[in-house]
């Protein structure tokens, strides 16, 4: 695996000296900060793949990687400089504002790997003794795997049709607060943690990957994703196959296996991608029109039911309901690419105004979500959608539909809300901090699933993602860390419960 990571490490210096050299001419600001940024942020990613890193440092080092370095470097090359979601064009000249700021982040994140490396120890000795649910899961694999997926396709099938969580949309239905917040863990944490689960007792007490629970537990994440509307899955995917390389000695056919995890993956997504994409770009469609044309849109939604009744029309009849501006699946797909990640761009929308303090920072505690109100963030920042000269102030635009609302929320990402209070030691010391607590956390995850490291993976490429999509209503964290605390006290008790009496119940012995 060594050499698998030193082939990664020269293939990425490659490409970060390649484009660091197509982008260097088109950057605005001082050169040297350019180069400074550049090498920083690289050597951290190449610093974090490493056997004896954690998963959490591979992770949070290649989001700042993708948001910062890759979305500033390929907006240089690809886009004029034009940082997507910074707000007006005009905020470029304090490029360099934005990069001394990420330079100190970056640095922070750095020093707290290495004071982890040196004083936190994640090895951790796996158990022999077999727990109650690992000996049930083995005895009645089939009849549980069954189950399961069962469960997974029906709890998805149920988010789905009642549309209770969908990325990008929210619906204003009448169910139970219980039986929404039971249906999102599920999808997000929980079962999940039991795929992770079955995978791993094959391989602790079997010394094998099993290329059906593979799949069993892959097409999972894919339906639970799938059902949200959530093109997150290839990052879910492969953060989860990344794990497998700690396994590598169990597996016989190294070539077969990478390739049937490759191939399964690309096709899910692929899959997944279609059918996300297929579904938002529909429903956005049918927001947008109800919301325009709301006097005429549910006639002419009748008009059209009654003419598909009849079974008696033509492609012309048809063509008056058709809906002319339908972006393309592929751009909508290539754009994701440079501007999805979350980085530098809100760094450069924050220091391209004068509000930065303390004061700040502890007013933005106290934001509420609303949902026909723009955030903190959007608001104080004058963030617009379309990065609009003559509406700064205007975020992006909460539209209600028929069935449900659309609305798309501008984050500023962890490292730049630390900066609300502009002060370079407060930004250097807390990212330190928060560093190390997520690295301890998946430490915790390791103790207490018996050396998980397929959950390991799960939870802490959560954490990861939450940390870079971090800023709307940060006094509601407390209920994503309830989440995660369900989710390891699940993995627990899977992992670690014994009991003579159950065992003699389903006759286990």
């Amino acid at each position: 695996m060594k050499n698998v990571f030193n082939t990664i490490k020269l293939i990425l210096i490659t490409f970060a000296i390649v484009f660091t050299y197509l982008a260097f001419d088109k950057h605005q600001g001082n050169s040297l900060f350019y180069l400074a940024f550049s090498f920083l942020t690289n050597s951290l990613l190449i610093y974090s793949l490493n056997i004896k890193r954690l998963f959490f440092e591979t992770f949070f080092a290649t989001l700042i990687w993708l948001g910062f370095w890759f979305k500033y470097t390929m907006s240089l090359i690809f886009r004029d400089g034009h940082l997507y979601d910074s707000g007006t064009p005009l905020n470029i000249i304090n490029i360099d504002k934005a990069l001394i700021p990420s330079l100190v982040a970056i640095s922070a994140v750095f020093l707290g790997y290495i004071i982890r490396h040196k004083f936190f120890n994640s090895k951790i000795n796996e158990q022999k003794q077999i727990s109650f649910f690992e000996r049930l899961y083995l005895n009645h694999k089939k009849l549980i795997t069954f189950l399961f997926i069962l469960s997974f396709s029906f709890i998805a099938y149920l988010n789905f049709h009642f549309n209770v969580y969908q990325k990008g949309f929210i619906y204003p239905h009448e169910i139970s607060l219980i039986i929404v917040n039971f249906i999102k863990w599920m999808l997000l944490f929980g079962l999940t943690s039991f795929s992770c689960f079955f995978v791993y007792t094959e391989v602790l007490r079997y010394k094998k990957f099993s290329p059906f629970v593979i799949l069993v537990a892959f097409t999972e994440v894919f339906v639970s994703y799938s059902s949200m509307l959530s093109r997150l899955l290839i990052l879910a995917h492969a953060a989860i196959a990344f794990s497998y390389y700690k396994y590598l000695n169990m597996i016989k056919n190294k070539l077969a296996f990478f390739l049937f995890l490759f191939s399964l993956i690309a096709v899910m997504f692929l899959a997944n991608n279609y059918f996300s994409n297929n579904f938002r770009i529909n429903y956005a469609i049918e927001v947008s029109s109800y919301e325009q044309y709301k006097d005429n849109y549910i006639e002419k939604k009748k008009k059209l039911e009654k003419l598909l009744e009849s079974k008696n029309y033509t492609k012309e009849e048809l063509l008056e309901f058709e809906v002319k501006s339908k972006p393309s699946k592929l751009n909508t797909s290539l754009s994701l690419i440079i501007n999805r990640w979350v980085g530098l761009e809100s760094m450069l929308a924050i220091v391209s105004t004068d509000k930065l303090s303390f004061d700040l920072l502890l007013e933005s505690f106290k934001e509420k979500k609303i949902i026909d109100s723009d955030t903190f963030y959007e608001t104080t920042f004058y963030l617009n959608y379309d990065n609009d000269l003559v509406t700064p102030n205007k975020g992006k635009n909460v539209m209600f539909g028929e069935k449900r609302v659309l609305k798309g929320n501008t984050l500023p990402g962890i490292i730049t809300f630390l900066f609300y209070s502009g002060n370079y030691y407060f930004l250097f010391i807390s990212l330190i901090i928060v560093t190390l607590i997520f690295c301890c956390l998946e430490i915790i995850c390791l103790k207490t699933s018996n050396n998980n490291m397929i959950y390991a993976a799960f939870i802490s490429f959560t954490t990861a993602f939450r940390l870079f999509n971090f800023g709307y209503a940060p006094s509601d964290s407390h209920l994503y860390l309830i989440s995660i605390t369900a989710s390891i006290f699940l993995m627990f008790i899977l992992s670690n419960y014994k009991s003579s009496f159950f065992d003699k119940i389903f006759r286990l012995n």
